[in-house]
């Protein structure tokens, strides 16, 4: 099977979920399935990511941006699939560039959310016209659409009117990170200025990510326990002024911009618990990744994220936010309650592994090509 992957935003400097997904994707099917050929449709082949030279790459230079990639790139990509005679071609980004005629191979997409359409008032104006077009569209055009959750393929449903016999449903995984000596934890968490005890919030400063209410809970909180502090690890995205303008007179708050894997890990073994009441998630995986590490999560009773955390995390109303103090504030006062949901959430990660992924991702190529 000669699978072709579109690789748009996924280069240095952009810091790209898509990137993730991807690369652990392809790690895992081709330790379940040796024989596949894959072949990376490249935008950015002056990009020095190691992941360019662990796969053959095919160079799209004229994709790098979005206008490119959702306009001619129908037609450039409809090429490239043709001349590397492709089994299929996977854009897993989201975008679907594939109005142009098929010709001997399969298409398939992973959308995943629909948040553009679901909620476009907190997504911006170039993403919600890709989603009005292109995403609607290929209920014609892809063969097989790939969405991580049972909440994003019912969003895409209705909200695109894509048929569900083209919906897969293919959770993402979590690795069982390597465990860290205390020791690190600290000389890490001393680099970042970060002091515990602190509530963790991980991901993109943007409105869906509910961060302005985390900080209005957080102050609450304060006002009780004011040895509490909040680190907030992300890069500022999309209105992210409107964040920081909350936080400016707050003491204990920590903004760290984006960090490093082992940054992330530090933060997740030394924080009480990761505070993620999202307003929309296609999946969500930042609880997932804080469960794995042992971290109790406090996360939203709405879209994916229940899906995903199961019993293993408290749930609240993410638009009250005396309810997401009160969810810190137990966590603060009760160590049972969070031991408890400790146990539950390293129990609920291993439920969820790139290889149950890549196993439900093969078999969705498999019964497109051959019916």
């Amino acid at each position: 099977m000669r699978v072709g992957i579109f690789t748009y935003s996924m280069t240095e400097g952009v810091f790209s979920s898509f990137y993730s997904y991807t690369r652990q994707l392809l790690a895992a099917m081709k330790r379940l399935e040796p024989g596949l050929e894959v072949v990376l449709l490249n935008p950015y082949p002056n990009s020095q990511l190691p992941w360019y030279r662990e796969w053959p790459t095919y160079p799209v230079p004229s994709l790098r941006l979005v206008p490119g990639a959702a306009t001619w790139g129908n037609l450039v990509l409809h090429q490239a699939a043709r001349r590397l005679q492709l089994d299929i071609l996977h854009d897993p980004c989201g975008i679907a560039p594939f109005l142009a005629p098929r010709n001997g191979y399969k298409r398939i997409v992973t959308i995943h959310d629909a948040i553009p359409l679901a909620a476009p008032e907190v997504q911006p104006l170039a993403t919600r016209l890709i989603f009005r077009t292109l995403v609607p569209l290929s209920r014609h055009t892809a063969d097989a659409v790939l969405v991580p959750s049972q909440d994003a393929a019912q969003n895409l449903e209705r909200h695109a009117h894509l048929p569900p016999s083209k919906l897969h449903v293919t959770p993402m995984g979590v690795h069982t990170p390597e465990p860290m000596e205390p020791s690190a934890v600290r000389a890490v968490l001393d680099r970042l200025g970060v002091s515990r005890p602190y509530f963790l919030y991980v991901g993109a400063l943007v409105p869906r990510k509910n961060v302005g209410r985390i900080v209005q809970a957080f102050a609450r909180l304060r006002s009780e326990v004011p040895q509490a502090r909040l680190v907030i690890a992300g890069a500022a995205v999309y209105k992210a002024h409107q964040i920081y303008r909350e936080a400016q007179s707050l003491e204990g708050v920590v903004f760290t911009g984006h960090v490093s894997d082992e940054e992330l890990h530090a933060l997740y073994y030394g924080a009480l618990a990761l505070v993620w009441p999202s307003l929309y998630e296609g999946f969500g995986r930042p609880p997932l990744e804080a469960m794995a590490h042992g971290t109790p999560v406090i996360t939203s009773s709405v879209s994916s994220m229940p899906e995903v955390v199961g019993d293993a995390a408290l749930l609240v109303n993410p638009l009250d936010v005396e309810a997401i103090a009160g969810a810190m504030l137990r966590i603060w006062q009760d160590q049972g309650l969070s031991d408890e949901l400790r146990r539950r959430g390293l129990e609920r990660a291993r439920a969820f592994t790139w290889e149950a992924t890549a196993r439900k991702t093969l078999e969705v190529y498999r019964r497109t090509l051959h019916g």
